[in-house]
């Protein structure tokens, strides 16, 4: 359990540093068509994979941490 109510878990924070990083590769590919530059590179088309990927674990960490959270308040309120 985080040790503070607002901290994100890990795979959340992970997933949302690959988000962030596959943008900024997305940026890099997509600005240079604005002044007619074709042909980018294999290595930086498939770098804008991370954005996609990134969302989906944060997502997925996301739900999992929120059904773990749900599970125990359920189990407290079946003790108390």
């Amino acid at each position: 359990m985080p040790s503070r109510p607002s901290a994100l878990p890990r795979a959340v924070r992970i997933g949302l540093l690959l988000f962030v990083v596959g943008i900024g590769f997305l940026a890099a590919d997509v600005v240079p068509f604005f002044f007619s530059a074709h042909n980018r590179p294999l290595w930086l088309n498939l770098a804008c994979l991370l954005a996609p990927l990134g969302f989906a674990v944060a997502v997925w960490a996301g739900l999992r941490g929120g059904r773990a959270a749900q599970r125990a308040a359920l189990q407290d309120l079946d003790r108390g």
